[in-house]
């Protein structure tokens, strides 16, 4: 069983002798010391690879990935002209992901992750609103109450009110509650493809359709199932299309960081019609550097390079056998579960496993203290566990035998 080191080092590290804590020391620090305190630093880190990690949609990226970060990391995809490849990079991934969706004329940005991509969608799509109703017209965006967290920050940053619809039982937005409140005048409605907090898929084909009806468009987060679904259906399983073959469907959220083996910053937004990402250009100061259409001004092109690289190492063979292996792990992990006599509610729909228990608080505090990260659902008040293909079968079987061996010596 894993536990944790019995003692390490204050989370801030030790300042040398005579220098404040936090403070920018006088002289440099010697290398050596240097690479010692960030030893110090990480020494409460968990590697996705020890066997601790059962919370996390995001994991060790593909060596490949690895590999072309670090020899990029001085990349900055904001400077053109410094950096051509990146450009190239970019339009290529943006191909690579397109034709994952089922959309290959669909245009695309690089973003640092799944918020910054739902901002940009929201964005274009209060653009189009203002240019169809004017500025006076409210602004109004639909999603279930399972939607990501962004959307919130979105509301605070963005000129747009925010209606959230209650889930069915099986996790996934309301129809019968969601439908009725489309109008002609709402700005977008939001579906998810994986819920980061249960895996849940909501009916992308039946929201998009009875919002095209009345011309409005329809964002699909899929920044947890868009490595998933694709290559899940191609396997047989019963999950809805997401992309852009559902009539509908105007954009589309990805994080190739998550299941798609890329590093961490790597996000992507893709649109159906290029005017919806011609809306977020703004233009640059500088002669020759291109417009700027993502969210930030310097990014990280060495994500991007390295995304470009985990799509071609990997192939759509690739995910689709890796994909494989994580729903054998899932079905693994549920049988053991219900072997131990939890109850496995509702029935996963991608990587996400949740647990309905009387105090799934107290399970993850006791695992934490044998050093195993699970997380809750604080909504849902569900334990909530992760497979990822950094877990091996004896450590899902480890996992379950901590679950048991806490819960039998509840009072």
């Amino acid at each position: 069983m894993a536990t944790l080191p019995s003692s390490s080092p204050s989370p801030t590290g030790s300042p040398p002798p005579g220098e404040p804590a936090g403070g920018l020391p006088d002289r440099g620090t010697p290398v050596e010391q240097v690479l010692a305190e960030v030893a110090g630093l990480c020494a409460d880190d968990h590697d996705y690879r020890d066997g601790t990690v059962f919370n996390s949609i995001c994991s060790t990226p593909l060596p490949v990935a690895e590999q072309v970060f670090a020899a990029h990391q001085q990349a900055n995809l904001g400077d053109n002209r410094i950096f051509p490849s990146l450009a190239r990079a970019e339009g290529e991934v943006t191909a690579m992901l397109a034709d994952l969706m089922d959309g290959p004329g669909a245009t695309g940005v690089s973003t640092s992750g799944g918020t910054e991509a739902n901002l940009l969608a929201v964005q274009a799509a209060v653009r189009r609103h203002r240019a169809r109703f004017g500025a006076d017209v409210p602004a109004r965006i639909l999603l279930g109450d399972s939607a990501h967290f962004s959307f919130d920050k979105i509301a605070a940053l963005l000129p747009v009110e925010v209606v959230r619809v209650p889930s069915d039982e099986r996790l996934r937005v309301d129809l019968d509650r969601l439908l009725p409140l489309v109008t002609p005048e709402t700005a977008l409605v939001v579906a998810t493809a994986g819920s980061s907090e249960s895996g849940a898929v909501d009916d992308v084909p039946a929201i998009a359709a009875h919002a095209a009806q009345l011309g409005v468009p329809v964002h699909v987060d899929a920044a947890t199932g868009g490595f998933l679904v694709p290559f899940a259906r191609e396997l047989g399983e019963p999950l809805p299309p997401i992309g852009f073959s559902v009539p509908g469907v105007t954009s589309v959220t990805l994080d190739p960081h998550k299941y798609g083996g890329a590093p961490i910053p790597a996000g992507h937004v893709l649109f159906r019609d290029a005017q919806d990402g011609a809306a977020l250009r703004t233009s640059s100061h500088y002669r020759g550097t291109f417009d700027h259409q993502a969210l930030l001004g310097t990014r990280p092109g060495g994500a991007v390079l390295a995304t470009w690289a985990a799509l071609r190492a990997q192939g759509r063979s690739g995910y689709r056998a890796a994909v494989a292996g994580l729903w054998e792990r899932r079905a693994l992990l549920v049988r053991l579960l219900t072997g131990a006599g939890f109850q496995v509610a509702p029935e996963p729909e991608l990587t996400v496993v949740t647990v309905r228990h009387q105090s799934p608080e107290k399970l993850v505090d006791a695992l934490e203290e044998r050093g195993l990260i699970a997380s809750v659902a604080r909504r849902l008040g569900l334990l909530r566990l992760v497979v990822h293909w950094h877990q091996s079968e004896q450590q899902l079987r480890c996992l379950v035998a901590v679950l048991a061996e806490v819960d039998g010596g509840r009072p």
